[in-house]
């Protein structure tokens, strides 16, 4: 999607680059470019692959395939060389503490603001294959505290608590997304562990490790809601505008969007990049917008007139806006955007424009 969107700024600059010309006396011309401008096929696969944590999936039971996030973490607990001690009857515990270490999380980019995926796993397998299981009655898994955190200082925890690994090997975080949604910068896993031994004296546990492997599941399926955005960083343009030779510029755009995800496309343009943040008491002037439906077919035209010309006498930065929406029910009300691996936008761009062209310079054939 970005790309597309870029794609799409990038035509329009173009098309307002074009040789400008000084004479007087011009005379008013309309011309039509039936060839396209700009003509894609553009793939959620395309879109997405940077992430090298993504893999593909059967989408339930149906014959689509969707796109998922499989991220693996194992981590080696060392068991400490213990002398297994008697008090009494009762064979004292061994304390193994769990330290810190970092979850691997992917995030969505930092450009896709106000979404959250909605149906994520996220577990921790124990392994006890290099743990001697027959000299413990119990591994009981104390407390285990993930703790996410972000730029913005927001926190984010979960615990496992009380449960013996030697019955259940798999610890299962509730809410994962609570974790997830406030896109962390970093997680990390501490805790304890208590190892109750069988009745036996002796030294034990030499060299000993748990491990403890978290994976990360979670299909790319997202909650669009009413502050969803897309955008940009502002982009510094540089366009020589001749406002005597363009009177009005159309552009037309063919749109095939076989994706669950459509919105209000606006290119925002100013003479300061400080006018763009959302608290700016200073609003950019807005360049363009339509509306881009989702799972539909479409043509959008839209008209540039002299006023927008004249934008450009005073910006120098441009800027994407995409206030996202997602498909909806019956009733209206929105549904979880899922992207499959087939998913794509067609664009075909062309356009109509109106200049000023001196007569004078046109030969008797023309």
């Amino acid at each position: 999607m970005k790309k597309i969107l870029l794609l799409l700024t990038l035509v329009i600059i173009i098309g307002c680059s074009l040789d400008t010309f000084k004479s007087e006396n011009l005379a008013s011309w309309t011309i039509n470019l039936d060839f396209p401008l700009f003509k894609t096929d553009y793939t959620i696969g395309e879109m997405l692959k940077d992430y090298d944590e993504l893999e593909v999936e059967q989408y339930q039971n149906t014959n689509d395939s969707i796109y998922v996030f499989n991220v693996s973490t194992p981590y080696d607990i060392d068991v400490p060389t213990s002398t297994i001690i008697k008090d009494g009857d009762t064979v004292l515990p061994i304390p193994v503490n769990v330290p810190d270490y970092e979850l691997e999380i992917p995030t969505l980019p930092d450009e896709l603001d106000g979404i959250n995926l909605v149906d994520v796993d996220l577990t921790l397998e124990v392994d006890l294959s290099k743990f001697n299981v027959s000299l413990a009655d119990s591994v009981i898994v104390n407390t285990i505290l993930l703790t996410a955190t972000n730029d913005d200082g927001e926190i984010a925890t979960a615990t496992i608590t009380n449960q013996d690994i030697l019955v259940d090997g798999i610890l299962v975080i509730e809410y994962p997304e609570d974790l997830i949604n406030i896109r962390p910068t970093s997680v990390i896993i501490n805790g304890d562990i208590t190892i109750y031994p069988t009745d036996q004296e002796g030294e034990q546990f030499i060299d000993d490790v748990i491990i403890l492997t978290s994976k990360l599941h979670a299909p790319l399926i997202l909650e669009i809601t009413e502050t969803s955005t897309f955008s940009t960083p502002p982009q510094e343009i540089s366009i020589e505008m001749d406002d005597q030779l363009f009177e009005s510029l159309t552009l037309f755009a063919e749109i095939d969007n076989q994706m669950e995800i459509g919105g209000k496309l606006q290119i925002l343009i100013s003479p300061d990049t400080m006018n763009f943040e959302q608290n700016s008491p200073i609003i950019p002037d807005t360049l363009l917008s339509f509306q881009l439906l989702p799972v539909q077919s479409q043509l959008e035209t839209i008209e540039l007139g002299q006023d927008k010309f004249d934008l450009f006498a005073d910006s120098t930065y441009m800027k994407v806006l995409f206030n996202l929406v997602g498909v909806t029910d019956g009733q209206g009300n929105t549904m979880p955007t899922r992207f499959f691996t087939d998913d794509s936008i067609k664009v075909l761009l062309y356009s109509s424009a109106e200049v000023l062209i001196d007569p004078q310079n046109m030969g008797e054939e023309e």
